[in-house]
C-alpha cells in the first residue's frame, strides 16, 4: 500500500524508570528493493553506520564513549523498506548522543565530504563481504533464493562488484539528501523520563511526545 504522508520529526519518548541507558531508534520509510539507488544507499550507510569503524560507531562509541555501538542500515521490500539508526546509549547523554546523531546525518549529506580512503574502505567491505554468502550450504540456498525473491538479475552475483565500485560521491550525496530527511524523522527513545526528558527538549531537534509502552499518549 502506498505510505502515508510524512509527518514533521518528533521525539517519541518511552518511560523506562532507573534505566541505566537509553535505546534510540531513528528512521523513516526507505525506498523498495528495486530501486536504482540501491547501490549508492549500500555505499553510503556502509560509510554512516553500516560496519564497525563507520562515522556513527567511530564518533558516538569510540570517540565520545556514549555507547557500546550503535549503526544504521536501509531494509528492502517488495515495497517501502525503512532507514533505521541507533543504538543504546548511557543515559546521562542521552541528549548529547542524540545531536551526535544528527551531526553524522548531516556530515554525509555533504557538511564533511567522504575521504577518498573511507569511500574505498566501504566499498571494498561490500565486495569482501560476498564469499561469506557462499561460505555455508543455508548461506548458498538464501543467496540462491534472493535472485527470485527479489528479482535480480542471474548474473547479479557477478557484477556486484563493478556495480558497488561504480558509485560515485555525488550519488552518495544525492541519496543521503534525498532518503535521510531530517524534517521527517520518527525518534523513538526508551528510557529514564525523570532524567532525559528535560535535556531532549532542550536540543531543540523535535518536539517531545510522550507514550506508554503500547505507543499511547501519556500526559506531562
Amino acid at each position: 500500500p502506498k505510505l502515508p504522508e510524512l509527518q514533521p520529526a518528533k521525539i517519541y519518548l518511552i518511560d523506562k524508570p532507573g534505566a541505566a541507558q537509553s535505546v534510540v531508534n531513528i528512521g523513516l520509510p526507505g525506498p523498495p528493493r528495486n530501486t536504482p539507488d540501491y547501490f549508492a544507499l549500500q555505499v553510503l550507510n556502509t560509510i554512516l553506520g553500516g560496519q564497525f569503524q563507520s562515522r556513527l560507531n567511530a564518533n558516538i562509541r569510540e570517540q565520545k564513549g556514549y555507547s557500546y555501538g550503535v549503526g544504521s542500515a536501509f531494509n528492502f521490500g517488495h515495497g517501502p523498506g525503512a532507514f533505521r539508526a541507533g543504538g543504546g546509549v548511557v543515559t546521562a547523554k542521552t541528549d548529547s548522543a542524540l545531536i551526535a546523531f544528527m551531526q553524522q546525518f548531516r556530515g554525509v549529506q555533504g557538511e564533511v565530504p567522504f575521504t577518498d580512503d573511507e569511500v574505498r574502505q566501504g566499498k571494498q567491505s561490500l565486495i569482501q563481504s560476498l564469499p561469506r554468502r557462499f561460505a555455508s550450504v543455508n548461506g548458498l540456498a538464501a543467496s540462491v533464493a534472493a535472485l527470485f525473491t527479489e528479482g535480480l538479475p542471474q548474473d547479479y552475483y557477478q557484477a556486484f562488484p563493478a556495480k558497488i565500485n561504480a558509485v560515485s560521491e555525488a550519488e552518495m550525496l544525492r541519496v543521503a539528501k534525498q532518503y535521510i530527511d531530517l524534517n521527517h524523522l520518527s525518534i523513538v527513545i526508551v528510557g529514564d523520563r525523570a532524567t532525559v526528558l528535560g535535556p531532549l527538549k532542550a536540543t531543540g531537534i523535535a518536539p517531545v511526545v510522550l507514550l506508554d509502552a503500547d505507543g499511547n499518549p501519556v500526559s506531562p
